[in-house]
């Protein structure tokens, strides 16, 4: 059996058109600043004027414009939760303390609330410590610790 052809073939750009598309990218130059200085994404305004992003970022250098980081364009298209997640400033020695004295103060309701089902990941992040931390706590406090409950069996058919 042989596979169909393909139904859209792309003609190879020609360099006249090639040129003629720089030329107009050139033209456009303030256009381009612009739209790139309101963050959009060098490849977007590259598709638009039928030429490479790389040859455009180039373009942006010649003209002068400050090229943004990499983590920019990515925290324009995702949440900067994500992009800058394990970025986030240290915290100092004290602040760090004072979460693990104000855990320790709740240790009544810190051990209520482990023995009812919370998880140690969910303590550590509502008092942002160390889930490791709060783990030597409760053995130091004598709290019977959870196991991982079981995986369930597969369907059987």
């Amino acid at each position: 059996m042989t596979t169909p052809a393909r139904t859209k073939a792309v003609a190879p750009v020609t360099p006249a058109e090639k040129t003629a598309a720089r030329d107009a990218a050139c033209a456009d130059s303030d256009v381009i600043i612009r739209r790139y200085q309101a963050h959009e994404p060098v490849s977007r305004i590259a598709a638009d004027y039928h030429v490479t992003p790389n040859w455009l970022a180039l373009r942006l250098v010649e003209w002068g414009v400050p090229r943004r980081h990499r983590h920019e364009a990515h925290a324009l298209r995702r949440p900067a939760g994500h992009v800058f997640r394990g970025r986030t400033r240290r915290r100092s020695t004290a602040e760090v303390r004072a979460a693990q004295a104000q855990f320790t103060g709740d240790r009544a309701d810190v051990t209520a609330r482990y023995l009812a089902g919370t998880s140690i990941t969910t303590l550590a992040r509502e008092y942002q410590v160390n889930p490791v931390w709060i783990t030597e706590r409760l053995d130091d406090w004598n709290v019977p610790r959870r196991r991982r409950p079981a995986p369930e069996p597969p369907l059987q058919p």
